[in-house]
């Protein structure tokens, strides 16, 4: 994982991590942002926003936590910002502010156990089974949506177990950016059906005391967008994952 990703305990330990979170009064020079682990996009998204904070004058440090965990610290002010989430986040944790330029885009495809399947598999009499991260929130609405019973998993390792030894018909895994588990060769024994269930696009987060911040975080995303520096890193990063790097 990135070398900058510092784990939360210790993280949490630090003296000076209360005032980490209140750059509107302190104008601290270092912003603490929760990170899900094991995720190809965080990779991406992390050298992005470090990026877009260089160009503020700050500092991002990533702290590894769970990702339900992540979210509350952040919505509670322990922790500045959350990496990035879907848009309906916003709606569910008031504290949180949205960046309001999307961060990443990407689609939840699902992933079979027949090598001939074109399309989900039909239900039965009762719910259909299916595995999904816990806490990545776009896996966990749609299943619900789709009516389907969901195993909840603390990787995608687990996810793999679960389908392979047949405790699930499904598993649903993001795709963003191209970056994603399932180009490792040990999902090759399975099947991903070529349409995404649903499409999504992902934002930064910060908490509401960073309301000014969030609005020169989405001018300056735009700015690197334009200028090609996220397509640089979506490459560099593709590259990396092509060569088993991470």
């Amino acid at each position: 994982m990135h070398s900058r990703i510092l784990f939360i305990a210790t993280a949490l330990a630090i003296p000076s991590m209360a005032p980490a979170t209140a750059y509107a009064d302190d104008h601290e020079n270092s912003m603490y942002i929760a990170v899900i682990d094991d995720i190809p996009s965080t990779t991406m998204a992390v050298r992005l926003l470090e990026l877009a904070y260089q160009r503020l004058g700050l500092e991002m440090k990533t702290l590894v936590a769970p990702s339900r965990r992540a979210l509350m610290m952040a919505d509670n002010g322990k922790l500045d910002g959350d990496l990035f989430r879907i848009e309906s986040v916003a709606a569910e944790y008031p504290n949180l502010t949205q960046v309001d330029y999307p961060l990443l885009e990407g689609g939840l495809f699902a992933v079979v156990r027949d090598p001939n399947a074109q399309t989900m598999p039909e239900p039965g009499d009762q719910p259909l089974k299916v595995a999904v991260r816990r806490g990545v929130i776009i896996a966990e609405q749609t299943a619900d949506t789709l009516g389907m019973e969901p195993l909840h998993t603390e990787s995608y390792e687990q996810m793999h177990q679960l389908l392979e030894r047949g405790r699930v018909e499904l598993a649903l895994v993001s795709d963003i950016e191209g970056l994603s588990p399932l180009t490792s060769d040990n999902w090759n024994q399975f099947t991903v059906l070529p349409e995404p269930v649903i499409r999504f696009k992902l934002y930064h987060y910060v908490n509401r005391r960073h309301g000014n911040l969030a609005r020169e975080l989405a001018r300056v995303l735009a700015e690197l967008e334009r200028e090609g520096v996220k397509d640089d890193i979506r490459e560099r990063t593709l590259e990396e994952q092509v060569n088993g790097d991470w």
